[in-house]
Order: structure tokens, then C-alpha cells, then sequence
């Protein structure tokens, strides 16, 4: 087994040391039962089993279920005009439960009851936005509130 040498071009780390002189690890381990980071609430919705398909599908991309509903969310509520859904008949419903940050719970409760009819269609909407390719942003929402110039 090769044993350690020094490289000049990489000087040893510096480790932190408490007061009685002994070194401890720069992150604290978490253990069961404490809270998630950042505080995440379950929430249960009743949704379109193509619109549960499809944020299965994009989840890989986005790391979890709920952070591909989350990004679904916020490009929802920053379109100037709400996207059209088709009306799903009562039998392809699914009820599922992601875990979301508590401003995206109060985000999609926002555009169910002002753009949409229930929450399945605002999460059916959120993967339909998540496909977008031309995105029209309103100005409120790009940095500073500064129009995009055409060139």
C-alpha cells in the first residue's frame, strides 16, 4: 500500500479544533428523528395518473418527485398566461403524497384558485411547464423587473 506523500501543490487542510484540542468533523451527522433540512410538510394530492407518470419521469432529472413539482410550480406561477389542460375523466385519478416546501404548498393552492379548477390540474399544468421549450415571462418576474430586449 503506497503510503501518503506531501504535495507542495496541495498544502495539508486545516482542521478545526474545539476547546479541549481535539479535532471535530465540520458537519454533524443527522440522526432519526430530527428534522428534514430545509422543513419540508407532506401534502396529498389528487392527480391525473398521466400527470403522476409524468413527474415520475422527470424526477431523475430534478432529484426527487417533489423538487420536480416544486420547479413545475415556479415556472407555472411566472407564465403570463396559465397553461390549458384537458379535463381528465374520475377513473385515471391517483391520490399521492409529495413532500414539498411550504411556499410551494401555498403556490399551488394560489393557481388552483385562480387558474384552475382543482390541484390535479395545477400539478398537470407544473409537468406540462416543465416541458416548455419558449417560456414567456412576465416582467415582474425577470431580475429587476427589466424587459427582455429582443437583440
Amino acid at each position: 500500500m503506497p503510503k501518503f506523500r506531501y504535495n507542495p501543490a496541495m498544502p495539508p487542510r486545516k482542521r478545526k479544533t474545539n476547546k479541549a484540542g481535539k479535532t471535530s468533523p465540520q458537519w454533524k451527522p443527522r440522526r432519526r428523528g430530527e428534522p428534514d433540512t430545509p422543513p419540508t410538510v407532506a401534502k396529498s394530492y389528487t392527480l391525473p395518473v398521466s400527470a403522476y407518470l409524468a413527474i415520475r419521469e422527470v424526477a431523475w432529472l430534478y432529484g426527487s418527485q417533489g423538487r420536480a413539482v416544486q420547479v413545475g410550480a415556479e415556472i407555472l406561477s411566472r407564465l403570463e398566461d396559465p397553461i390549458p389542460v384537458k379535463k381528465s375523466g374520475k377513473t385515471s385519478k391517483r391520490r399521492m403524497t409529495y413532500k414539498l416546501v411550504p411556499s410551494t404548498v401555498e403556490l399551488i393552492r394560489k393557481l388552483t384558485n385562480s387558474a384552475y379548477e382543482s390541484s390535479g390540474e395545477t400539478l398537470e399544468a407544473c409537468v406540462q411547464a416543465l416541458k416548455l421549450k419558449n417560456l414567456r415571462l412576465t416582467k415582474k418576474s425577470l431580475p429587476g423587473g427589466v424587459k427582455k430586449s429582443a437583440g
